[in-house]
């Protein structure tokens, strides 16, 4: 059953367009990540099929493709939701074919001929067409399968480090803020250490230390995140702590864990969702930014930054829609979280606390 502030909340939430525009839009690219494998064109492992004859062809890319042979490998279902099907076809992209006798001539986009036996009424069992909507890369891979596989990175990346960064934050900056002394100074002496490191430096740090793997790098960078969120919580605890109704539960004999759990977070749950939005779309910048230097996901997997890493050169060579399809999608992302932290804070009336 929902509370007064959580309807209050949802109603101001629904009263501004920004805000629901960024959640709708968001909700439709979790769905599609989650997705992703059922719906993408090229499901094979990484959407990593590739086709050098079509290789950097413009968005909305049409060819017919000749199956020549299909090796297929039981699948179970959730290993082709997270991992692709693992079935391989062998495939031809062709231009036009033609009929030699009892043989088809097909032409393929080399404009090489080559034959194909069978007959055409088999040929023509085995040929499809397939449409690339935003297009090829240098490889031949669809960059729509590609870039959905990408987004999927940069979400769960996101996600766990924001959950890394909250954990740890509201840990240690609850516990300085409620029993301050020793233990409040010990926390803001851990505080300012970190702080004092460059925050690229440190994911830097720790991704050469144990890695480039997707699970190190939420690691690092939730690590890098709880700063923030710890000298938020710290300070907001110190302005609540002082209110009338903990120094009832103080009365009342409850136990600090209590205390904080059941009285102190619930009260400050307005500042810690903003903070959280705001470190979603730093996680994504910064995820990206490790995989456009070469220390994220390493290829073949897809990321926005990689596929950036990749094209960017293709920007001033007549091909620009290599570069800027990573590149907006990072741009829309970061605002999509911006935007609903700045929305969550005029609603909530979050202000800046100095700690």
């Amino acid at each position: 059953m929902k509370t007064i502030q959580e309807k209050k909340l949802i109603n101001e939430i629904f009263r501004k367009p920004s805000i629901l525009i960024c959640i709708s839009f968001l909700l439709v690219l979790i769905v599609t990540s989650i997705l992703a494998y059922l719906i993408i064109p090229d499901k094979s492992k990484n959407a990593n099929t590739q086709y050098l004859e079509i290789a950097l062809k413009e968005p909305g890319f049409t060819s017919q493709f000749l199956t020549l042979s299909t090796k297929s490998n039981s699948t179970k279902f959730g290993q082709r939701l997270f991992y692709g099907d693992q079935s391989i076809d062998e495939k031809i992209p062709f231009k036009s074919y033609r009929l030699d006798g009892d043989d088809v001539v097909i032409t393929t986009h080399f404009n090489q001929e080559k034959f194909i036996s069978g007959g055409i009424t088999s040929f023509e069992k085995n040929v499809s067409n397939k449409s690339f909507v935003l297009g090829t890369d240098k490889f031949g891979r669809d960059i729509l399968s590609r870039l959905i596989l990408g987004i999927r990175v940069s979400l769960f990346v996101g996600l766990m480090s924001v959950l890394i960064s909250l954990l740890i934050g509201i840990t240690v900056g609850s516990l300085g803020g409620f029993f301050g002394g020793t233990i409040d100074k010990f926390v803001m002496y851990v505080i300012n250490i970190a702080w004092s490191i460059p925050t690229l430096l440190l994911v830097f740090a720790i991704v050469i230390a144990f890695g480039r793997g997707i699970w190190i790098i939420f690691l690092a960078v939730g690590l890098t995140l709880w700063v923030d969120v710890a000298r938020l919580v710290r300070g907001q605890v110190l302005q609540v702590k002082e209110s009338e109704f903990i120094e009832a539960t103080r009365s009342l004999s409850f136990s600090p864990y209590r205390v904080i759990k059941a009285h102190i977070l619930p009260n400050i749950i307005g500042p810690i969702l903003v903070i959280a939005a705001s470190n979603f779309a730093i996680s994504i910048l910064i995820e990206a930014g490790l995989s456009y230097l070469g220390f994220g996901i390493q290829p073949p997997a897809p990321s926005v930054g990689n596929m950036l890493n990749e094209n960017y050169g293709y920007a001033i060579s007549g091909k620009p829609f290599l570069a800027l399809i990573p590149a907006l999608t990072i741009m829309l992302l970061v605002l999509a979280f911006n935007l609903i932290g700045s929305g969550l804070r005029d609603i909530l009336d979050v202000k800046s606390v100095d700690t």
